[in-house]
């Protein structure tokens, strides 16, 4: 339960934008270690400070900016091992030319393991692909995680029908204070060069080929192979209606497993989008090859639901649904195969422009 405080900060233009939030409330977590076994369970009850600003540029759709730093500190008076100050910083740069568009996406996170080895419903993330897939489930152990991802993008339009993307998705993960290195630091890139045709002002058709490359380091002083892998997607976006939008894509990737040997694995998107003045809504079911501290890359079907509504001028509820099966690629350690699903509802109640009052209810299934 928390009490949000949104202040709207002087801007200097009117291409500025400055908002502060603050957030303050009660936090209880009857299993904070996602234990199976019931006489294990670690119950917490505490309190949560978030405190972060969202500072925004824009300039007649031309070159836009966007910047969030964070910091949410848990404190635990009854279980102090359990107290974390994690740390976080959003930024996207946007900036349109004649025929083409170029921009990056640079996000930093510092987190206690418990809480970055495991992925938590969002209702706040818009984009599909802000939604993280590199999470271990080991939550049981302690330490710190720190994350760079970087995302610089190129497109360009040949034509009015047609163009080309040209994306880098580049993670740079490192743990600090594990035990016994059970997670493995890492670098994780994937290049997509993707082109685009507008069969019609509806519906429009997807190629994309990918290459990536996972670079776990060494444990103990023993070097573990690099994982190659490159891909073929085919699909389409089209337009439901002017507020509901469909993708579609399926193809298969190769990985260059460790060893020498490979695997072929069907991969797959499905994802659909609706935007209304009092309901936003995304679903999406993807299938894809992943990787994480867990020294392995697997493959990973993955479930994920975002629906907000606003119910009256005051009052909003959201639900959220987050759900995975995963499994590592090539039979390497099956006991890192695993299910996860959790259950999220929100409700907030708005007293005024700048206080809002929230419920916020998770169920997790590790």
């Amino acid at each position: 339960v928390v009490v949000a405080i949104a202040v709207p900060g002087p801007v200097h233009s009117q291409e500025w934008r400055f908002e502060p939030i603050v957030r303050l409330g009660l936090v209880t977590d009857a299993n904070a270690t996602l234990s199976i076994r019931t006489d294990n369970d670690v119950q917490l009850d505490g309190y949560l400070l978030d405190a972060m600003a969202d500072i925004s540029y824009s300039s007649s759709d031309i070159t836009s900016f966007y910047l969030q730093p964070r910091a949410l500190i848990r404190n635990y008076p009854d279980n102090e091992e359990f107290e974390s100050d994690d740390l976080f910083l959003r930024s996207q740069f946007r900036h349109r030319m004649q025929s083409s568009t170029i921009g990056f996406r640079v996000n930093f996170d510092q987190q206690d393991i418990r809480t970055a080895e495991r992925t938590d419903s969002d209702l706040g993330i818009e984009d599909p692909d802000e939604i993280p897939n590199d999470d271990t489930g080991l939550v049981g152990i302690e330490g710190d995680r720190s994350r760079w991802r970087a995302s610089p993008y190129w497109n360009y339009a040949f034509s009015s029908t047609s163009s080309i993307d040209v994306a880098v998705d580049y993670f740079d993960v490192r743990y600090d204070d594990v035990f016994a290195a059970v997670l493995v630091d890492y670098t994780d890139t994937r290049l997509d060069l993707r082109f685009r045709r507008a069969f019609s002002n509806i519906t429009t058709g997807i190629i994309t080929l990918t290459g990536r490359s996972f670079s776990p380091d060494e444990v103990f002083g023993i070097d573990i192979e690099d994982n190659t892998g490159y891909g073929l997607l085919v699909g389409f976006e089209h337009s439901l209606s002017p507020t509901t939008q469909l993708v579609a894509m399926v193809g298969v990737e190769n990985t260059e497993l460790s060893g020498g040997s490979s695997e072929a694995e069907v991969i797959g998107d499905l994802t659909l989008t609706r935007d209304l003045k009092t309901i936003s809504m995304f679903a999406r079911y993807q299938r894809a090859v992943t990787a994480n501290g867990s020294g392995a890359v697997e493959l990973r079907d993955t479930v994920n639901v975002n629906f907000n509504r606003r119910l009256s001028e005051r009052i909003a509820a959201g639900f959220g649904v987050r759900a995975y099966h995963a499994e590592p690629l090539g039979g390497i350690n099956s006991a890192l195969e695993r299910n996860y699903v959790q259950l999220q509802a929100l409700f907030s109640w708005y007293l005024s422009k700048a206080f809002v009052i929230e419920a916020d209810y998770r169920y997790t299934v590790p």
